[in-house]
């Protein structure tokens, strides 16, 4: 399904170099009608336009301000080097409270201009776009949005002026509640609603458009969980962001006794790293995207400037990158911040990656898809029990039990019974009711270990009740690699129902199909026999189009000679003259749809009829008669969009004929 989306994106990139008015026309065609799951597999891989409209604090906001973090003005260029890269979709975050009336919420009309201005070049692009509400709020709670519910009035007015004023886009823009915001369930919940209803409500394209919803901190244990309540919309998705371990991701510091040290990772890349990435993505599918929810990873990335080794960077890019392309229903964006941060991947200021390792992981991706595929395991297990026993996954040094089937049924864990060899001590960590995490350790032991349900923290004077959100993880300490832990039975204070969903995922080399392989053996033929041979491995177009339209001097000048594109595909094993050195309009008849009277109605005829247009080739008289359907006598836009519901089926030849 993937490969078929991606051929028809090709095609909608060679109509929208034909004007703008064209491309909106013809993205409306593409996704309209798209389910969320279709959309968000649709975005392909996706790249943050990050530290330049999310700037805040800045003092004295002004629509230039989007540099005050030592990123350049966003250009078009800019934009068409990340596409060119391989990115299909750009997440812009946008800070907005600096360029409003601070009574009236008022957004500056400037402003949303110059986000316009930016989403329009990811449009020229043929990208999707998702723009949100990034640091309206922050941690520290000096900003609007940390009043919570108090903020709603404010919230629910601003969105309502972004939504109104973009609600003539179609479904290549996304609009994404909010940003890692730390808001208690019934305070995400209620805004989250809110943000759904009040969007359907403006009408227009944005009665259909797919809308993000801000996870539970966007942290993964947190927002798959039944706490964190989706909204009853078809066209919905779930953001969760994924910066882990932190030790490697986000941390900078390797000195321990350096201020600031919280612990450090400098490599990354064993079987158990790669597994853990694995396993999110099986949690996420089987948690939402199963139930028809597609979940976006809004931000992921590892800090590129303090010392870490390179080949593991390469390595954690290609692992998420490459596990979103696998997964049915996710996709994933990286975080870049450009020339100015701790995260850097595409300069802006020199229109060039830092490190061409980089860029080949995504441009690799897009040329030749994910190399690997998943096998699942998920079992579900119905009981109805004062305790449930369950086989924690293994994360690196961590054991992890997954509370969330027990969430919200009223009870607590009075005891924990660990089965496995422990070490000198083993530590533990819950989510307390405020969302903070205390430690606790219990003494050396074999076989099974029995833990109390109220649990003392670090320092033996506090205690509190263990509760059911994100996970249970255990960490067995000093002599772990003889200790292991089989199964950890939850003891709750009353009997409860559940159903626990437990996933376990395998990462195999995706196999060749025959097609592939001998792609794969003609890569260094000429680049349209590649393409050709790609896209007639799919069944849903006879006819493959190339995946992307380039001027005649281009590279692919290089291999072809200069006349006008083939108008029919014919195998290179085959002695046939290529159809662009004859007059096929002489021998075939008309038939509505045929550009380049080969007597068929194809993809090729879309190409043709947008090469017409640009004026790099011209039509027979029989070609033009054959797709003249408003009687203009002349190919146009609209001739080339009805052309192209012609091809899919969502018209006939007469309804066609009578636009």
């Amino acid at each position: 399904m993937k490969k078929f989306q991606k051929i028809v994106s090709a095609l909608t990139a060679a109509v929208m170099s034909c004007s703008m008015a064209a491309s909106s026309m013809f993205t409306q065609v593409n996704a309209a009608d798209k389910t969320a799951t279709e959309i968000v597999n649709d975005m392909g891989l996706g790249w943050n336009l990050g530290n330049t409209f999310d700037c805040w604090n800045t003092r004295g906001w002004t629509t230039d301000t989007e540099t005050a973090w030592g990123n350049i003005k966003t250009t078009q260029e800019m934009i068409n080097a990340v596409k060119a890269a391989g990115f299909d979709s750009i997440r812009i975050p946008i800070t907005w409270y600096e360029n409003m009336d601070a009574s009236t919420y008022d957004i500056d009309d400037a402003y949303l201009a110059r986000i316009k201005e930016v989403v329009d070049y990811a449009y020229a692009n043929d990208m999707y776009v998702i723009m949100n509400m990034h640091w309206d709020w922050v941690s520290d709670g000096s900003l609007w949005l940390n009043k919570g519910m108090d903020a709603l009035p404010q919230y629910q007015t601003m969105w309502t002026e972004i939504a109104n004023y973009f609600k003539s886009y179609d479904n290549h823009l996304v609009f994404e509640s909010m940003n890692e915001v730390t808001f208690d369930y019934d305070t995400l919940n209620t805004f989250n609603q809110k943000f759904v209803d009040l969007v359907r409500a403006t009408g227009g394209n944005n009665s259909n458009r797919l809308l993000l919803l801000a996870g539970a901190n966007t942290d993964l244990t947190k927002t798959c969980t039944p706490e964190f309540v989706v909204p009853d919309d078809k066209m919905v998705a779930v953001s969760i962001h994924y910066y882990y371990p932190s030790t490697w991701a986000v941390a900078t510091v390797s000195d321990p006794n350096a201020p600031g040290y919280w612990g450090y990772k400098n490599d990354w890349g064993t079987q158990d790293d790669k597994q853990e990435v694995y396993n999110t993505f099986a949690k996420v599918k089987a948690y939402f995207a199963d139930e028809g929810i597609p979940v976006i990873f809004g931000e992921y990335g590892v800090v590129t400037n303090c010392g870490k080794d390179h080949d593991s960077i390469v390595s954690y890019l290609d692992t998420i990158a490459s596990s979103a392309l696998a997964t049915d229903g996710v996709t994933a964006f990286l975080w870049d911040a450009g020339d100015a941060g701790d995260m850097q991947y595409f300069s802006r200021k020199n229109l060039k990656w830092f490190d061409e390792d980089y860029m080949n992981v995504y441009k690799n991706l897009k040329e030749n898809g994910t190399q690997i595929e998943f096998e699942y395991d998920i079992k579900k297990t119905s009981d109805t029990s004062d305790r449930a026993t369950v086989t924690p996954t293994k994360s690196g040094d961590d054991y992890k039990v997954d509370l969330a089937p027990y969430a919200g049924k009223g009870v607590t864990i009075k005891e924990v019974q660990i089965k496995g060899k422990g070490g000198w001590g083993m530590a533990f960590e819950a989510t307390n009711p405020d969302g903070s995490r205390r430690d606790w350790t219990s003494e050396a032991g074999t076989d099974t270990i029995t833990v109390d349900g109220i649990f003392e923290g670090d320092n033996g004077s506090e205690s509190y009740t263990m509760t059911m959100v994100g996970d249970l993880t255990f960490q067995l300490w000093w002599d772990k690699d003889d200790a292991y832990i089989d199964s950890v039975t939850l003891v709750f204070d009353k009997p409860i129902s559940y159903t626990a969903t437990e996933v376990s995922v395998t990462a195999k080399q995706k196999e060749q199909t025959p097609t592939e392989a001998t792609e794969a053996t003609e890569a260094t033929e000429t680049e349209p026999v590649t393409e050709a041979t790609e896209a007639t491995s799919e069944t849903e177009i006879e006819t493959p189009p190339p995946t992307e339209w380039t001027e005649p001097t281009e590279s692919t000048s290089e291999t072809q000679p200069e006349t006008p594109a083939p108008t029919e595909w014919t195998e290179p094993t085959e002695t046939q003259p290529n159809d662009a050195t004859e007059p096929a309009t002489e021998t075939t008849a008309s038939k509505v749809g045929d550009a380049d009277g080969n007597g068929e109605v194809d993809i090729l005829d879309v190409i043709t009829i947008n090469k017409a247009i640009m004026g790099k080739e011209n039509l027979s008289e029989k070609g033009l008669a054959n797709i003249d359907f408003n009687k203009n006598n002349k190919p146009d836009a609209n001739e080339a969009m009805t052309l192209l519901k012609l091809i899919v089926g969502l018209i006939t030849e007469q309804e066609a004929l009578n636009s």
